[in-house]
């Protein structure tokens, strides 16, 4: 269940991209010939609906009907006693709330001649919903799409660059706290908690690690406004022995790798000098995670995957080791990626010695 405060501040994210972020959704759908495209989102994974709308998913499911031509319905399970708080809080006012999605969407689509229905990440439904749609809705075509969402998140805005800058120095400051010596594992999970949540964020999901006897690891992936940020660090307390040192100098240089047009390939390339400091048999992994896959860790790209970096694009690069003797050891820091360099958003904004 998601927490914490729901902004809706046109000082943020002003009217006309609120606008110009449905309209152009509007304008794929019809330069494929579909009437009304269905975006459907949970707790888990509600980023597309939020970045049309405003809304927040924090329970339950909910679906955002967008139609070719005209403004946008949003159907959820959730009682209407919720109405006056989400019409307040978001951007769409005619909202729907019933015991099943299929007679919803039926009757939001009383009285149109059948169509084309698309099912935005068709992928990624419930096949029990899509069952139910076909039942509910004769005569329509229910076509699978593509991220269509997802591909106008891939690369923020001015507007919401400047909120995750914004959220980068409370998750510093998380962190620091976080990793502070002599703190159990949930003291940790605690301090980053209780400063993300005060400073504004929604989710906050954190995973604490052991290294070796002497090194922990804090990892923190926050959503803050509809943008997602992820940072990690492995430290060891005082007199420890472990190389976190290398970790830290096969961050920078997975970071120093970032460009437009780069392959996520050569980030792991690049972190793989500094990673020989590590004992035989240390399994690593280098990852470019884009922000707009972060609150699902980037578990749905398909595997194997050689993801190029986009000019404007922000995400977190991530090391992730896995020693001999079971510990397992994580380094990240959320960047944008500029034209010919990466701007490193958390962490030092200077190369770490």
């Amino acid at each position: 269940m998601k927490r914490g405060l729901v902004v809706l501040d046109h000082d943020e994210i002003p009217e006309s991209e609120w606008t110009s972020r449905v309209g152009t959704l509007q304008e794929r759908l019809a330069a494929d010939g579909i009437d009304i495209a269905l975006v459907y989102g949970d707790v888990y994974r509600s980023d597309d609906i939020g970045y049309l709308t405003n809304l927040c998913i924090y329970w339950n499911e909910g679906v955002v009907a967008v139609p070719a031509e005209g403004e946008p319905s949003f159907l959820t399970k959730l009682s209407p006693r919720v109405h006056i708080w989400m019409r307040r809080t978001s951007k769409v006012s005619d909202l729907h709330s019933g015991r099943a999605f299929g007679p919803l969407v039926a009757g939001l689509l009383d009285g149109r001649e059948p169509g084309v229905a698309g099912l935005v990440d068709a992928a990624l439904w419930p096949a029990a919903l899509v069952t139910e749609l076909t039942g509910a809705l004769p005569g329509w075509e229910l076509r699978p799409l593509g991220g269509l969402v997802r591909e106008q998140r891939l690369r923020p805005s001015p507007n919401e660059t400047a909120l995750i800058r914004d959220a980068t120095a409370l998750l510093d400051e998380a962190l620091r706290q976080a990793v502070a010596p002599g703190l159990t594992p949930a003291d940790r999970v605690s301090v980053v908690e209780r400063t993300l949540r005060r400073g504004g964020y929604t989710e906050v999901l954190v995973d604490t690690a052991s290294a070796q006897d002497d090194a922990v690891s804090v990892d923190v992936t926050g959503q803050y406004r509809h943008n997602w940020l992820r940072a990690a660090r492995t430290v060891a307390d005082p007199g420890g022995a472990s190389p976190t040192g290398a970790l830290e100098a096969a961050l920078d240089a997975a970071i120093g790798a970032v460009a437009a047009g780069t392959a996520e390939s050569a980030l792991r390339y690049a972190a793989l000098p500094a990673l020989t400091a590590f004992p035989d048999g240390t399994e690593a992994e280098v990852r470019w995670i884009d922000q707009a896959d972060l609150s699902t860790g980037g578990d749905y790209r398909p595997p194997g995957e050689d993801v190029r970096l986009e000019q404007g694009s922000v995400g977190a690069v991530a090391i992730e080791l896995i020693l001999p003797g079971g510990g397992r050891a994580v380094v990240a820091d959320t960047v944008r990626v500029g034209p010919g360099s990466a701007e490193r958003l958390t962490g030092s904004r200077e190369p770490r010695s």
